[in-house]
């Protein structure tokens, strides 16, 4: 693994480093001045209920108005969005810096069989995923040749790693909470495993350690995230399956897999694409299999002030659809879809992982 050149792992160091003040201290004081004002027991007990998305933007601004009287909150977010964008600003080049010594080990550890990436340039690439720059990434997923390294060696671990973003809490492990969604399954001994929305191999990585014997498949949109998850998983070999396709329309049989893995991609996508994905991953599900889903948790499942930065994420860190999907109820889907014993409950404080599980009638 190349290390970034000291100055660029400075500057991130300093983010992380930022990132977490803003998402301890600041947000602990935050916390406090939100609960000593009068309208905090009355929002409380409002926000327990669901409630349709006109009605939760509603909540949400007379939430707002109130969470935003702290002025450690207004620091809080202010530092959220500076550290948001100078991820890329600081990161980028601090890759290109290395650029050289990067490609001569990909090109060196170029993986031999390619069967395992299918991508498909003639895919029809949904309306509302063009042109997002995802998490303030400039040109989103596909925006930046070197985005696998840039994770890797800079804003993962030296950012990333102490969380405090979005619905990931301060000081949580995001790899180890991927383990343990994946406890959380109830069949014992899949087969085959599809995970919709894959990113890279880092879900289906912690997959394959727990189930050794099963055949991994991912699909995403995003040739370069495939890409990356394709080299990693041979050089580790793991011999997961990456295609390029469209989660409303993938290239399984009907009852062909056991598993089928969503892990942080619905609030990536419109509420009515959801729906369509679920009842897609339905029908690929063999009988008695089971589709298990974290996400960023419910405003109904979080208290006000939670719910007040969740839904600051829709407009300040490129994630148009963060707050639509906090509005619905991924349990109803699921049971609308045909799913039986679904069920719903958060691994941590704060409601992250939040964690929905359905199985297919046997």
């Amino acid at each position: 693994m190349i290390t970034l050149k000291q100055r660029g792992r400075a500057g991130l160091q300093f983010l992380g480093s930022l990132q977490t003040f803003s998402s301890s201290t600041l947000r602990d004081i935050a916390e406090q001045d939100y609960a000593a004002q009068p309208e905090a027991p009355e929002l409380a007990e409002e926000f327990k209920s669901d409630a349709r998305p006109h009605v939760w933007q509603d909540r949400l601004r007379r939430a707002r108005d109130v969470v935003e009287r702290s002025k450690a909150y207004r620091f809080n977010r202010f530092y959220q969005r500076w550290v948001g964008e100078q991820n890329y600003i600081r990161a980028i080049p601090a890759v290109e810096a290395r650029r050289t010594e990067w490609q001569a080990i990909a090109d060196a550890k170029k993986p031999k069989d390619t069967s395992r990436l299918q991508l498909n340039p003639n895919l029809e690439i949904p309306s509302w995923y063009e042109g997002v720059e995802w998490h303030l990434e400039p040109g989103g997923w596909d925006g930046y040749d070197m985005t696998q390294p840039m994770f890797m060696a800079g804003i993962g671990p030296y950012v990333f790693v102490h969380g405090g973003y979005a619905a990931v809490d301060v000081f949580a492990d995001i790899r180890s909470q991927r383990g343990r969604v994946l406890e959380q399954l109830r069949v014992s001994d899949p087969k085959r495993i599809y995970e919709v929305g894959c990113g890279g191999a880092t879900t289906l990585s912690i997959a394959r350690q727990k189930f050794p014997n099963a055949e991994l498949i991912g699909g995403d949109l995003s040739p370069a995230l495939l890409r990356s998850g394709h080299f990693m998983s041979e050089m580790l070999g793991l011999n997961i399956t990456f295609r390029q396709e469209d989660g409303c329309n993938v290239a399984e049989q009907d009852n062909s897999v056991d598993v089928v893995i969503s892990y942080a991609v619905h609030h990536e996508m419109p509420p009515v694409v959801t729906e369509k994905v679920i009842r897609e991953m339905f029908r690929i599900l063999q009988p008695g299999g089971e589709m298990i889903i974290n996400d960023p948790p419910p405003f109904r499942a979080v208290n006000p002030l939670q719910a007040v930065v969740l839904d600051w994420d829709t407009d300040n860190r490129a994630e148009p659809f963060f707050s639509a999907a906090a509005s619905i109820n991924l349990a109803e889907i699921m049971r609308d879809a045909g799913f039986v014993d679904v069920d719903e409950f958060a691994l941590e404080k704060r409601g992250y992982p939040w964690v929905t599980r359905g199985r297919k009638p046997a």
